[in-house]
């Protein structure tokens, strides 16, 4: 998750939060007779709150906050479900003659081609993320449980090593997870 979704998620954690604590609030004083909150309440013209909801344009307003609603999730679901990729590095090398630029997406499906060539390896995936403003290529390999971590470690060793020598000096990191299959009974 980049940093403008992690702060999306935020904020909608925070205005669901506030929220919940100020019905909560409203909720306990008005319940205790505590003195503004009660008059507040007892002020509330029931039948102007019943014909408010008749009136047609309410079902309008309500249909619009129901959109907003729903656009909003689903921004929060598409940040979440779907990281931002990033498209490509300007290599620090560049200068006045010209730009130099790798795309990041490229060079993952690169090494996911030559790690998938390994036998030893049951999948692997590699991708090209930006998690919170960071660009990571992100190395994930499923190996079989009668396989040893070394092993597999000694696989990935070459690519890592690899990366990491071609972005020294940018703000590229290399990530590894191995996960291992579960032993059959």
């Amino acid at each position: 998750m980049n940093r403008g979704a992690a702060a999306l998620h935020r904020l909608s954690i925070a205005l669901i939060g506030a929220l919940c604590v100020v019905i909560a609030v409203a909720v306990v004083l008005t319940r205790f007779a505590v003195d503004p909150v009660s008059r507040w309440v007892s002020r509330i013209d029931t039948d102007a709150v019943a014909d408010t909801t008749g009136a047609t344009w309410f079902t309008a307003v309500i249909a619009a906050v129901v959109l907003v609603a729903l656009y909003w999730a689903w921004r929060l679901i598409r940040t979440t479900v779907a990281p931002h990729r990033p498209d490509v590095l300007t290599l620090p090398d560049s200068g006045p003659e010209g730009t130099l630029t790798v795309p990041l997406q490229e060079v993952a499906r690169a090494v996911e081609e030559k790690l998938s060539s390994q036998t030893v390896l049951r999948q692997v995936r590699v991708q090209a993320v930006d998690d919170r403003g960071a660009k990571i290529v992100r190395i994930v390999v499923e190996a079989r449980p009668e396989r040893s971590y070394d092993e597999i470690i000694a696989i990935l060793a070459d690519p890592i090593e690899s990366l990491r020598e071609a972005f020294a000096g940018t703000d590229v990191h290399v990530q590894a997870m191995v996960h291992f299959d579960r032993l059959e009974k």
